[in-house]
């Protein structure tokens, strides 16, 4: 009974232990990646599936007009309220507020948002990359349209030729003239 009942909290400790050293060792796309918006006096809205971010949390803009661009800044506060402008958002998405520069705010189309992210981003080319996951392999960004919107998304590698790790759908609520193709946004 005694070895049943240690073996028990042997097993409770390791799972929480390794629990937590996955929630913040390794990067969770889910969580630490989202979507920017930027109005033209600087006031940024940051729409993520995270509910736990809290101020002063370093965040990486990606801008994925070409060429690509970054910048970094820091969330001020959650939101109660949505503030997004993309209608698209799913019911248990999170909201922070963040603040750029004015002169870098037109720079900013809707963006990727990547939180806690401790490495390097690389710019070859006119195109962003990083190492999210440690893997030792550069991920990428794109941008698309579609019909009456933007699909965003990480790629493990080359856009469209490796394997599509996160995606978002941006509605603009007018015609554009779509560009992608259905790897972009097929499951």
């Amino acid at each position: 009974m005694l070895d049943h009942l240690f073996i028990t909290i042997l097993a409770t400790t390791v799972a929480s232990a390794y629990a937590v050293e996955t929630a913040h060792g390794q990067f969770n796309l889910q969580a630490q990646i989202g979507v920017a918006e930027v109005n033209n006096n600087g006031d940024g809205c940051l729409t993520i599936m995270n509910a736990a971010l809290r101020g002063n949390e370093v965040i990486s803009l990606v801008s994925l007009q070409k060429p690509q661009t970054f910048i970094e800044t820091k969330i001020v506060n959650k939101l109660s309220q949505r503030c997004s402008r993309n209608t698209e958002v799913p019911n248990n998405a999170s909201f922070y507020s963040f603040r750029v520069k004015k002169n870098e705010a037109k720079l900013i189309g809707p963006a990727l948002a990547i939180v806690g992210f401790n490495s390097s981003i690389k710019i070859v080319r006119g195109k962003i990359h990083a190492d999210l996951n440690s893997d030792g392999s550069l991920e990428s960004f794109r941008l698309c349209t579609s019909n009456e919107g933007l699909h965003l998304t990480v790629w493990a590698g080359e856009p469209l030729k490796s394997k599509r790790l996160w995606h978002e759908y941006y509605y603009l609520g007018y015609d554009v003239e779509p560009n992608c193709t259905k790897k972009d946004y097929a499951q």
